[in-house]
């Protein structure tokens, strides 16, 4: 997905008007904080389109936590809020994640071993 098309959709999911330039920057830095995740956690240089949502899945969440960054629980007012840690962020996608590139490790490279 283009940059700009999905920073737009994630602009309109989380409310803010398509006029609205003050959150971009950081928009732009959640954005690109958690496609390096992906990348790390699955192995892969470059994300395939299908996977775009659970990169703006991620977006939404860290967005919300803005402020609160190193904050896992607080509560006021009798109100809880808990906030996942970063190896818990692609959690609800784990078996996609999985089946598509085996990071349980169900996906490993059948070799042959040689002794010598």
């Amino acid at each position: 997905m283009e940059e700009n098309a999905q920073l737009a959709k994630i602009k309109r999911r989380l409310g803010i008007a398509s006029t609205d330039t003050e959150e971009d920057t950081l928009l732009t830095d959640l954005i690109a904080d958690a496609e390096s995740y992906f990348k790390l956690l699955v192995g892969v240089s470059e994300i395939d389109s299908k996977y775009q949502f659970m990169i703006e899945n991620v977006v939404y969440k860290l967005y919300g936590r803005k402020g609160s960054e190193g904050v896992t629980s607080e509560t006021v007012d009798g109100y809880t809020v808990t906030y996942q840690e970063w190896d818990n962020l692609f959690k609800p996608y784990m078996k996609i994640l999985d089946k598509d590139f085996g990071i349980d490790g169900s996906l490993r490279q059948k070799g042959k071993v040689r002794f010598l």
